[in-house]
């Protein structure tokens, strides 16, 4: 799979999370509650995870 395919399902916003010893690279849909519980797009495993958003803190990836 591809990032491709989570574009095309709606997950257009990319966001780097941070927690403890994590930090993610996700695309995730663009009105995703942070402090819940969400499906995520992991940019660095190409593959969906689960997200417990109260476990990180999230700030939208940086646009070049």
């Amino acid at each position: 799979m591809s990032d491709n395919i989570a574009v095309l399902e709606g997950f257009t916003r990319e966001v780097q999370a941070s927690g403890g010893p994590y930090d993610l690279f996700l695309l995730v849909r663009p009105n995703v509650d942070f402090d819940s519980r969400f499906r995520a797009w992991d940019t660095d495993e190409q593959e969906w995870i689960m997200v417990n958003g109260w476990l990180f803190s999230f700030e939208d990836a940086s646009q070049s």
